[in-house]
């Protein structure tokens, strides 16, 4: 099993905590439960039929309906997009994955580069001959500041086997903390483990 907990801007992680904390919400776990119940929303980047299966979590602050549903669509898409680039798309084997971080800030990608076994298939792509998904989940908490979102912690589940020799069951589980910029939403820091069985 490999964790690592990264980023640059710990403040604003610890306002979106301490924001979720102080309006009376608890976090909840990021095992599988991260994608039971009614998914506000659900849509598939990858070429499988596995739709990652996202909902708005815990929420802080005053924001509408309407505006909560726009950041957890927003959101899923910078997950999604790290999911298929780091993990589920390309060819395998392969070998490449300098590209595997979009919708991460320059010092959120510095990081997971560094930390390739762990926020990409690095460690395993030049071994497997694919992946196949198994299962897809984001639960977006959002600290609302003035009717405003200003911060989000996306709580990231995902499940894939691989083919090829050996097969394994891959989970990758844990929270990405995001702003917003002129970019749009954007990975500032990650607390994640990857496993594989």
């Amino acid at each position: 099993m490999r964790q690592r907990t990264a980023g640059r801007s710990w403040a604003v992680a610890a306002l979106v905590v301490l924001g979720l904390t102080a309006g009376g919400c608890s976090g909840g776990s990021d095992d599988d439960e991260a994608g039971d119940g009614d998914p506000t929303s659900s849509a598939s980047t990858a070429s499988e039929a596995v739709v990652t299966m996202a909902k708005l979590g815990e929420r802080a602050g005053r924001l509408s309906p309407a505006r909560r549903q726009q950041v957890v669509d927003q959101v899923q898409k910078v997950v999604d997009g790290w999911i298929e680039a780091a993990y589920l798309g390309g060819d395998y084997p392969r070998t490449d994955f300098a590209d595997a971080w979009p919708g991460f800030t320059a010092g959120a990608k510095a990081d997971a580069k560094r930390d390739g076994d762990l926020m990409s298939n690095r460690d395993i792509g030049a071994s497997i001959d694919g992946v196949e998904p198994v299962k897809r989940a984001v639960t977006v908490d959002v600290l609302s500041v003035d009717g405003r979102p200003a911060g989000v912690t996306a709580h990231v589940l995902l499940r894939f086997k691989t083919t090829g020799d050996p097969v394994k069951d891959v989970r990758v589980v844990g929270r990405l903390y995001l702003t917003k910029g002129k970019q749009g939403w954007q990975v500032f820091g990650y607390d994640v483990t990857k496993d594989a069985r």
